[in-house]
């Protein structure tokens, strides 16, 4: 006859609550407080059990022993995803919560689950963990019945790579014209002083390597490693693992190839560190590549700007250049997926993530197929103020000509009837470039196109040129090269249009 299998009684004699206690990152605090203001590289939390008045004080006993246990043993991330997850628990069930509760009881668990979906059921995952590791532990909190129903229960875990599969166009992979838009407004927010050198060093770091957050704000100065070579300055960064489980954020690295632009992108921000410290009077080595103006509490980290403030930076900054929602995620999944498109084996798109294995690399192989944007004349001129192509000037007479009316910089197409005596504009270069003339114009902060110029005859051009090379079955590569040049033609139309517009209006 099987034995039946019976729950752990509690201890009668719980042990005290010390007087203080240290997580993991290194951060000191009181638990005898019923408030734990609390940070991490990640960024800081707030741990308020004083929001909990219902519970019993030997509930918030054992979850505060809990809680001391997974702080000093886990990552500051995990031990808030816990709490947080408890509170919302506990503030979905208030209602049904006797005074001075305790023990949490199956009829809460239900309440509970009855306000999630499939996309908030993993909650409940949660809230199992917590409630069977404290019972474990000999700090249980919920009932035998509660740990008999989440023991068998079939809960559903956070829904991942809906956006990854369907190429989700808000929180997926940006496409090929919505990076070209970003590389372009980043370079003019930073020529124009919108955006300042650190700003613009995170973002083009996240377009060229897609790593999360907590792998930038655990990097430091001397994770830079730059070599001479033949060549010039060769550079490379060892870039922290950080989610790696068990371990700390600095305990392992990667060393990856860095291009000579982060490079020296990277190097002019050190420069600029070493600058403020001086003026700040800071002394000692170790410092983070992206300094926050605050020292913090975390040993070794030093004025490192959290993972969360480092996100925020970035949402402003795209803010203030491009109409566009992009967050860190959005680059690591464009990295992946452009290496997959790319015919990339699942083992280089593990190693470009930093996974340790294969297995949730999949979904970038199961994204739908990147369409072939089938672009005509109304949807370049839709899709124009997006792209943000055009970045020089319209002018609406020679004399606001930048650099005069010469003949040597006036813009012409030789593929247009009268191109002779129409130019579509003119530079403002003061020496020769090199670009092909005039697709590359377009979209160069020196070109001046002229009010009245051909341009809707060079449009119409491009488009016919793009559907003679995808009629002859070109790669997309080929034909989508000219894309951004077609979007940069029909933000000059709109523009042309509108300035005309005003001029008649005042009768000019």
């Amino acid at each position: 006859m099987k034995s039946q299998k019976t729950v752990q009684k509690l201890p009668i004699e719980l042990p005290r609550i010390p007087k203080t206690a240290e997580t993991k990152e290194g951060n000191v605090f009181n638990p005898r407080l019923n408030i734990w203001p609390l940070g991490g590289l990640i960024g800081s939390y707030t741990f308020r059990f004083d929001t909990l008045e219902a519970l019993d004080e030997r509930i918030i006993l054992r979850l505060k022993l809990a809680l001391i246990w997974q702080l000093e043993n886990n990552s500051f991330a995990s031990s808030q995803n816990l709490f947080k997850v408890f509170r919302n628990f506990y503030e979905e069930t208030r209602e049904i919560t006797p005074i001075a509760c305790t023990e949490i009881g199956l009829g809460q668990i239900l309440r509970f689950k009855e306000g999630l979906d499939t996309k908030t059921e993993w909650k409940l995952g949660i809230l199992r963990i917590l409630l069977s590791t404290m019972e474990r532990k000999g700090y249980g909190i919920a009932s035998a019945e509660v740990l008999s129903y989440l023991g068998s229960a079939t809960i559903r875990g956070n829904i991942k790579g809906t956006s990854i599969r369907t190429r989700d166009p808000n929180t997926g992979a940006f496409n090929d014209t919505e990076l070209f838009a970003i590389q372009a407004a980043l370079n003019d927010g930073f020529a124009r002083g919108v955006i300042c050198l650190m700003d613009y060093a995170l973002a083009w770091l996240l377009l060229g390597f897609g790593v999360r957050p907590i792998q930038i704000a655990a990097l430091k100065e001397s994770d830079l490693i730059v070599s001479e070579g033949e060549g010039g300055r060769n550079y490379a960064l060892r870039m922290p693992r950080a989610k790696q489980r068990g371990s700390d954020v600095r305990a392992a690295f990667k060393t990856r190839y860095c291009s000579k632009q982060i490079g020296l992108l990277l190097e002019l921000l050190i420069e600029q560190n070493s600058q403020r410290r001086a003026e700040m009077l800071l002394a000692g080595d170790e410092w983070p590549m992206f300094m926050g103006v605050e020292e913090g509490d975390l040993p070794g980290f030093r004025y490192h700007l959290s993972s969360a403030s480092l996100a925020r930076r970035l949402k402003a900054t795209f803010e203030k250049v491009i109409v566009l929602k992009a967050n860190t995620k959005r680059f690591r999944i464009t990295m992946a997926q452009r290496a997959v498109d790319d015919g990339r084996d699942k083992y280089t798109v593990a190693e470009l993530l930093d996974h340790s294995d294969t297995q949730n690399v999949g979904v970038y192989y199961e994204a739908s197929p990147s369409m072939v944007l089938r672009l005509d004349r109304h949807l370049a001129m839709e899709m124009a103020p997006l792209a943000q192509a055009f970045a020089g000037v319209v002018v609406m007479s020679e004399s606001e000509v930048l650099r005069g009316t010469h003949g040597d910089n006036r813009i012409y197409d030789r593929t247009l009837r009268d191109n002779v005596r129409e130019p579509l504009g003119y530079c403002g270069q003061m020496s020769f470039c090199g670009l092909t003339v005039p697709f590359a114009c377009y979209t160069c902060r020196h070109f001046q196109p002229w009010i009245d110029g051909p341009h809707e005859a060079f449009l119409e051009a491009l488009m016919d040129d793009r559907e003679r090379m995808i009629e002859a079955q070109y790669s997309p590569k080929i034909y989508a090269i000219k894309d951004r040049t077609i979007f940069a033609v029909a933000e000059v139309i709109q523009l042309c249009t509108a300035e005309r517009g005003q001029a008649d209006g005042k009768g000019l």
